[in-house]
């Protein structure tokens, strides 16, 4: 009895120590460092828009890295952008876990450290897509979203690149030579577009939403004054 108790007392303590690691590591983010994510869409342009918002802040002397999610170097991240071509998807219980899994490996060996070291860290990609596209197959995105803030960093700012679902499309099938995935259709396409817009009305202070139906120039002006005006308060 006395060594169950023993025994038990342990394993509590664990338990504790973990959740507070945790907390204390994941869901606060570091002192140091600016977190920005773009979000959107297939075919609004997050990518493209990420990479020059990096190359821009670094030309103004801001020590900016671009990172991405999935990782292309996970095994968690590889499956998953195997699945998003192939010809049988994963399960979106399955995508929901390996996201959740290549979430934690993208923050310890990419994102803390960096922001640790001051950087200004842009993902593209990051959460409130796994709310958007698990959810938009079925998954109630309440509750990815409460089970992704419990183990990430909140950006400071999310960046929403906004576009109808028509002209997704026509980008996607003009600009794309691997072809389409399953989410690139436009029903998948509109369910996604619809969680996003949930997510700006849940997240008033922290979602800024661009209309990129317009010069490639002017959107990434419009981005980065926001992005510089955040930085600088």
């Amino acid at each position: 009895m006395i060594l169950y108790f023993i025994v038990r007392e342990k394993l509590l303590t664990k338990s504790i120590l973990f959740i507070e690691l945790t907390l204390d590591t994941m869901s606060n983010s570091p002192s140091t460092g600016f977190l920005i994510c773009l979000e959107g869409i297939d075919g609004s342009g997050k990518t493209t828009h990420s990479k020059l918002l990096v190359e821009r802040l670094c030309s103004l002397s801001y020590d900016a890295e671009y990172t991405t999610e999935p990782t292309k170097w996970s095994e968690q991240g590889k499956k998953l952008r195997e699945s998003f071509f192939a010809p049988t998807r994963l399960s979106a219980e399955k995508e929901f876990k390996l996201f959740l899994e290549d979430r934690k490996l993208h923050l310890k060996e990419e994102v803390i450290p960096l922001l640790h070291q001051g950087k200004i860290i842009v993902t593209d990609r990051y959460y409130f897509s796994s709310v958007a596209y698990q959810g938009s197959r079925g998954l109630n995105w309440k509750y990815i979203l409460n089970e992704n803030m419990k183990i990430a960093i909140e950006p400071k700012i999310v960046i929403l690149l906004d576009l109808s679902v028509d002209e997704a499309v026509e980008r996607i099938s003009n600009e794309r030579t691997q072809g389409t995935n399953t989410f690139e259709k436009h029903e998948s396409l509109q369910r996604v577009r619809n969680i996003y817009l949930k997510l700006v009305d849940e997240f008033p202070d922290l979602f800024f939403l661009i209309n990129v139906s317009r010069e490639k120039e002017d959107v990434h002006k419009d981005i980065l004054k926001i992005i510089l005006e955040k930085i600088k308060k």
